[in-house]
């Protein structure tokens, strides 16, 4: 089948950058009417309404219907694979079906793509952690101890409503260490054995 050219894209064709223009105006929002000015301020052509109507309706709203289309698509297959975890999943699974029929040099310019790509994510995440959009993990022994501070805030909160609390904050008290039957506590806890 023959695609039948509109008569800007003729134009395109001895007016190189024509087209590239005429689409850029309509991403911004500019309506038909306003399309003859700029082609004749540009090219110095004179064209008219219904011919950038035409264009309009027959190639560049079709485009970004598809390209739309295209997207939501890809979006759907994303989170119907259960994320972009799910996703690399599934690539991972393709390629490994893939490197049986692959090269050594296929292989080698796979792997490579990979290394530049591993580097770009440590890159970008890097400069997300200097910026400080994102913290570092932490680690579980770090999320109890402020588990811990959290509720003994809370406690003294709950004592300085009820006129329980001192003018002190509270402590924070040490670790618990393991001790066998009978041996004597180690100095390091801080605890007297009156304190017990």
């Amino acid at each position: 089948m023959r695609k039948v050219l509109t008569e800007l894209e003729k134009l395109d064709g001895s007016h190189p950058g024509l087209l590239v223009k005429v689409k850029q105006r309509f991403d911004q929002g500019t309506i038909s009417a306003e399309i003859p000015q700029l082609i004749h301020d540009e090219f110095g052509l004179s064209v008219t309404e219904t011919m950038a109507e035409n264009y309009r309706s027959k190639r560049w709203s079709p485009e970004k219907e598809r390209i739309a289309a295209r997207k939501e698509a890809a979006d759907a297959a994303i989170q119907a694979f259960g994320g972009d975890a799910g996703f690399d999943s599934l690539l991972l699974a393709k390629l490994w079906e893939l490197m049986d029929k692959m090269t050594i040099p296929q292989l080698l310019t796979a792997r490579s793509l990979f290394v530049k790509i591993k580097a770009q994510n440590l890159k970008e995440q890097e400069f997300l952690f200097k910026t400080g959009q994102l913290k570092p993990a932490r680690s579980e022994e770090e999320q109890e101890a402020d588990s811990q501070a959290q509720q003994r805030k809370v406690l003294h909160r709950i004592k300085e409503i009820f006129g329980l609390a001192g003018d002190e904050p509270p402590k924070p008290r040490a670790p618990l260490v393991p001790v066998a039957a009978g041996d004597p506590l180690p100095k390091e806890v801080g605890v007297s054995p009156t304190e017990l």
